[in-house]
C-alpha cells in the first residue's frame, strides 16, 4: 500500500469510528433524556413590618442551607429568593424550588426528611421565623420541557 492509500484508509476508518461513537453518544443521551415536565414550587411569604431583610437572612441560613444539601443529593435542581422590596401587598417574597420531575416534593419527601431532621435552626438576627414573617401560601406550577440548560441561557445573555 502506498502512503497515500494508507492515509486515506486510516482517515476513512477514523471518520467511520467517530461517526459511530457520535451516534452512540447521541443514542445514549436520548435514552437518558430528562423529564419532560417538572414541578416548580412557589412559597409566598409575608414579612413582619420592617423585617424583610431579616426574613431573607433567616431563609438563606436555614431553608437554603437544607436546599443546598438537597441539590447536592439530586433532590432539587434549584432554589431561589425573590422579593418585592416593599411591604405592600398580601405577600412580599417568594421562595422558588425547582424539582427534577413532575412528582415535586412528594417524590423526594423520604430523602428530604433526614436533611430536615439533621438541620439545627440558625437565628442570624436572633429572631425565629414566626417573628420575621409567615408563609402565605404554596403553589405548585408545572413546567413543560424542553428545558434550556443554564449554560446555554448564560451564554446567550453574554451575547451583544
Amino acid at each position: 500500500m502506498t502512503a497515500t492509500v494508507l492515509r486515506l484508509t486510516l482517515w476513512v476508518f477514523g471518520m467511520t469510528l467517530a461517526g459511530s461513537i457520535s451516534a452512540s453518544a447521541i443514542a445514549g443521551a436520548a435514552a437518558a433524556e430528562p423529564a419532560t415536565t417538572r414541578v416548580v414550587t412557589l412559597t409566598y411569604l409575608k414579612s413582619a413590618p420592617g423585617r424583610l431583610a431579616q426574613l431573607e437572612r433567616f431563609v438563606r441560613a436555614n431553608w437554603f442551607a437544607m436546599d443546598a444539601i438537597a441539590v447536592r443529593q439530586g433532590l432539587f435542581l434549584d432554589y431561589r429568593w425573590f422579593d418585592t422590596g416593599s411591604e405592600d401587598g398580601a405577600w412580599n417574597a417568594i421562595v422558588m424550588v425547582t424539582y427534577r420531575d413532575e412528582k415535586g416534593f412528594e417524590g423526594v419527601a423520604p430523602r428530604w426528611a433526614p436533611i430536615q431532621s439533621a438541620h439545627r435552626t440558625v437565628l442570624p438576627d436572633g429572631f425565629a421565623f414566626a417573628q420575621l414573617g409567615r408563609v402565605v401560601e404554596n403553589r405548585n406550577l408545572i413546567e413543560h420541557g424542553p428545558f434550556p440548560s443554564r449554560l446555554a441561557v448564560s451564554a446567550q445573555e453574554d451575547q451583544p
